[in-house]
């Protein structure tokens, strides 16, 4: 058959990046649906539309790294082999003080080891499944959704470059049954969560699907699972927009990972759900 296709990645403000999980999916859910898609021009394609069942292999353009993706319907599961990586902020030019207080917050919004929940959770840690996002546990929800964009976009990338960092990416967890009508443990938890990127050309991103798998692994790393319930394997649930007006929800799945690697192999499989809201094409011919 014919090679899979190869995916470039872009943000707004132009640059190209190695990898996008929700592109990607997205991307994999067109291509599977294609032929129903486009045999309605550009009329909005309805969920009714997406009734494909494939696996859509890829590669990134980055690095040649082949994905598979597979597509129900308007579910996609995106299948990431990956490693994982992380590193220690280090800044000669900023201190992690000036960089919380440029999105509006302060070190006293940060969850510490000596939190009451007496987890060591991942902090001032830039942890990478593909790109570094600098991991940074808030002590509520209340003190989550106070952190503002960024005041001087220039200076704020200039801080993300000072510490090897693509993102701030801040987090706290609630209980899930919160906002979630499901008879769950009073135990399970999910993720909340804010990205503030680097230079993007937005200000702040309502789902990080890198982040979130970055974040997943970091706290697989240190055994910290939120969910009590042992059937279901190992996976995090992240919702990110909500500050935003832009709720979104991640499903990351850890798989295959080994602790005593140094920069361990991993297995991540992201689940979302593809709604095309217009069509338009580009004639490259």
């Amino acid at each position: 058959g014919s090679p899979p296709p190869k995916f470039h990645f872009f943000m707004p403000s132009g640059e190209e990046v190695s990898f996008c999980g929700h592109a990607a999916i997205g991307a994999c859910s067109f291509l599977a649906n294609k032929k129903s898609i486009t045999s309605h021009g550009n009329k909005s394609p309805s969920s009714t539309m997406l009734s494909s069942v494939a696996t859509v292999p890829f590669l990134t353009a980055a690095d040649g790294a082949r994905y598979d993706a597979k597509v129900d319907g308007n579910e996609v599961k995106l299948i990431m082999d990956t490693q994982h990586s992380e590193t220690k902020c280090n800044s000669l030019s900023f201190s992690l003080e000036d960089i919380l207080s440029e999105i509006g917050i302060d070190m006293r919004d940060v969850a510490s080891k000596n939190c009451d929940d007496g987890i060591n959770w991942p902090t001032f840690i830039n942890s990478s499944v593909a790109r570094p996002k600098t991991l940074i546990p808030m002590v509520s929800m209340e003190r989550l959704h106070a952190a503002i964009s960024p005041q001087n976009p220039t200076k704020f990338r200039q801080m993300c470059d000072s510490i090897d960092s693509t993102g701030i990416y801040l987090y706290s967890t609630f209980a899930k049954d919160e906002i979630e009508e499901a008879k769950l443990n009073e135990k399970d938890l999910a993720l909340e969560c804010r990205q503030f990127p680097r230079s993007s050309g937005y200000p702040e991103d309502p789902a990080t699907g890198i982040a979130a798998g970055a974040l997943a692994a970091s706290l697989h790393k240190r055994q910290i699972k939120l969910d009590s319930k042992k059937d279901k394997g190992i996976q995090y649930d992240v919702f990110q927009g909500t500050a935003m007006g832009k709720p979104s929800k991640i499903r990351v799945e850890i798989g295959d990972y080994t602790l005593k690697e140094t920069n361990p192999s991993l297995k991540i499989v992201y689940t979302g759900l593809v709604v095309f809201d217009s069509l338009s094409y580009l004639n490259l011919e």
